[in-house]
């Protein structure tokens, strides 16, 4: 053993070229065999086919400025859900019939699960790690065998299956997001009708008592005191002239009763200052009525200009009493002329001051009337004026409910706007959705099988094993094959080489071998060639070109 790994360590390249030429029968016959295992498995084998298609994730055409998506899910969750929906049972099912996958005589009697399960191990969605302006974009692939057109179709299927259910899922998700504020929209437009009612009605039912009538509710408090206050001292002047009139009737019945002519002069009038009319107290009291408003207000005041009108009519009417009475005179001094004897004048008097009182005993009940409305009034202004604070808390509760159940609802209601204009745009198909950049083709070579890697694997399994061989024939055998084996081994020098002697029949074993040899050799060397063929054109185009060959 010493000996061969000596002989291996001492192997000169031409001692390797001398073994290889040697022994170049094992080397050629396993090369053959295994180009030709490799050859046949490549062409009996059952061809798989890949093909995918790219697909761009493409951004809404709206900008964001005038319209925002409610599509909140990310690119890689939107993608993983939809490839969940494309990769079903139910989906897969449908492609299997429509394509009439699995219907060669291996998969005829597979399990309609096992066909599931078996498509959904051949189709692959990767999201790609480079993006193209900021857009992403992914992938889908499928691989089948036998049928590259088949294939394309499915992959082109699938892609159409994604963009579809893209569409559907974004639109189906805005619209239930729209959905569900007008729910929510409607809740809070009951709640805020609600308030709204109950907020009309504690106002309706506080009317006039409310905080933002209390400065009016002041002034006309204000108001109703003047009027309260003018009212008293027109009732103790009218009790004053009632008094002065009564104390008038009974002095004039005195002095009727004691001498009727002691009071008459010679005109028939009694010596007594008129008393005056109604319309003349009347005249009086408003007057001072206008005096004492002049010394708070203007001219232009709402009640300074009533009175003031007031009074204007009264002193006309005065003015005509005086004119009609002065008729009466003369009338009743013609008479007195002609000797007619007129009415005893006291009895006028007496009846006209009889008259006057009745009218301000009216005015009286009148006056005390008016007071007790302007207390009545007061005590409700000054009810309200007290229940303001209690009101504008209540109020403020109320409002406070109000004015959040109405924020709310604008809120909900620009957010609903939002989402109808974003279901509008998902319909249009104008927000972000995909779109097929590199549709699938028609696959021209096979991913399986691999022509370079088998024709690698073939000549490095040929290779291998001859060498092996060899190995185990050479550096096993003690035989001694070179000179430099004597004088090395064994010690001893050489005299002499005796060449190989020729015997009969040599040169026809020698013909017959090398005409063996190259005909093995020229049928590795085109074995080869039709590897080399094989990996640069493709196996399809390269049987479909022997057939038509052969065919002509």
């Amino acid at each position: 053993m010493a000996d061969s790994n000596t002989q291996a360590a001492s192997l000169k390249p031409e001692q390797i070229l001398e073994i290889v030429i040697r022994r170049r029968w094992i080397i050629i016959i396993p090369l053959c065999i295994f180009l030709t295992l490799g050859l046949a498995y490549t062409l009996t084998v059952s061809k798989i086919y890949e093909a995918s298609t790219t697909i761009l994730i493409q951004p809404q055409k709206v900008p964001t400025g005038y319209v925002r998506s409610i599509v909140s899910t990310d690119n890689q969750q939107r993608i993983n859900t939809i490839s969940k929906l494309i990769l079903s049972r139910t989906n897969l099912e449908k492609v299997i019939k429509e394509f009439g996958l699995y219907q060669d005589e291996n998969a005829k009697n597979m399990y309609l699960e096992d066909k599931i399960l078996n498509m959904r191990e051949k189709i692959s969605v990767r999201q790609n790690s480079t993006q193209r302006g900021g857009t992403e974009a992914f992938s889908i692939t499928f691989f089948y065998k036998d049928n590259p057109e088949l294939v394309k179709n499915i992959v082109n299927k699938l892609a159409t299956f994604f963009m579809d259910e893209n569409l559907k899922a974004r639109e189906s998700q805005a619209i239930g997001t729209s959905e569900f504020l007008e729910s929510e929209l409607a809740k809070i437009k009951k709640k805020l009708e609600d308030r709204e009612q109950a907020l009309a009605s504690y106002r309706s039912k506080y009317l006039g008592g409310l905080p933002d009538e209390l400065e009016t509710n002041l002034r006309t408090l204000d108001r109703l005191q003047l009027q309260h206050t003018d009212a008293l001292n027109s009732l103790r002047d009218m009790q004053n002239a009632a008094a002065r009139l009564k104390s008038q009737i009974s002095r004039i019945k005195e002095m009727a009763q004691n001498n009727t002519n002691a009071t008459i002069q010679q005109d028939g009038t009694i010596i007594e200052s008129p008393a005056l009319t109604i319309t003349e107290q009347q005249y009086e009291l408003e007057k001072r009525q206008l005096d004492s408003l002049l010394l708070k207000y203007t001219k232009k005041h709402p009640e300074v200009r009533k009175l003031t009108k007031s009074v204007e009519k009264l002193k006309s009417k005065i003015e005509d009493e005086k004119k009609e009475k002065e008729k009466e005179n003369i009338v009743n001094n013609d008479e007195t002329a002609d000797g007619t004897s007129a009415a005893p004048p006291t009895n006028n008097v007496l009846f006209q001051h009889e008259y006057n009182l009745k009218q301000l005993e009216k005015e009286i009940v009148n006056i005390q009337t008016n007071i007790r409305e302007i207390k009545k009034s007061t005590q409700v202004y000054q009810k309200r004026v007290e229940d303001t604070p209690k009101r504008e808390q209540e109020l403020q509760s109320i409002q406070r409910d109000y004015n959040n159940i109405r924020e709310s609802y604008n809120s909900l209601l620009a957010r609903r706007l939002e989402a109808e204009l974003a279901v509008n745009m998902e319909k249009k198909q104008k927000g972000e959705q995909f779109r097929i950049i590199d549709y699938a083709r028609t696959p021209e070579r096979p991913i399986s099988p691999d022509v370079r890697k088998l024709f690698m694997f073939s000549i490095a399994i040929s290779l291998g094993i001859g060498g092996g061989i060899i190995f185990l024939l050479e550096f096993l055998n003690p035989a001694i094959r070179s000179e430099d084996q004597i004088e090395t081994g064994l010690g001893l020098p050489i005299l002499a080489s005796i060449p190989p002697l020729s015997q009969p029949g040599d040169n026809v074993k020698r013909w017959i071998e090398r005409t063996a040899f190259s005909i093995i050799s020229f049928y590795a060397l085109t074995i080869l060639l039709f590897f080399v063929v094989l990996n640069a054109k493709g196996i399809d185009k390269t049987v479909d070109f022997i057939k038509t060959y052969i065919n002509i």
